[in-house]
């Protein structure tokens, strides 16, 4: 089992939480595929709580939990960008291609096909 960059479970079961669905430590940690360590999800939907990310309401023996304002939430993509790129994401994509070094053809042929699409999209 690998473990995870920091940061990104916590990324993971806000994503898993967006839908605005209340959801129990048991059914994210279900969701998450169960790779990770129950007490550790707790633990960390605990503390995202204390941080005002969660709320959590008492039902029976369990808490339920669900995100507090889901526009704030932020994906583990989004936290790294803004961290290490000032959020600008042609400036992330000019990095990767130029510091990859396993680039073929194929797959330069692919990124063109989906900047083209995004170009169309955009009009």
């Amino acid at each position: 089992m690998t473990k995870r960059a920091f940061g990104e479970l916590e990324s993971e079961i806000l994503y898993i939480l967006k839908s605005g669905t209340r959801k129990t430590v048991k059914e994210v940690h279900k969701e998450l595929g169960g790779q990770d360590n129950y007490n550790t999800v707790m633990t960390v939907m605990s503390r995202l709580a204390n941080k005002n990310k969660l709320a959590r309401e008492k039902n029976g023996l369990q808490y339920e939990y669900w995100i507090v304002d889901p526009s704030t939430s932020y994906t583990f993509f989004e936290k790294v960008r803004e961290k290490f790129f000032g959020a600008k994401t042609s400036v992330i994509v000019s990095h990767l291609i130029e510091s990859a070094d396993d680039l073929t053809d194929q797959d330069l042929d692919e990124m063109e096909k989906l900047l083209n699409k995004r170009r169309s999209s955009n009009k």
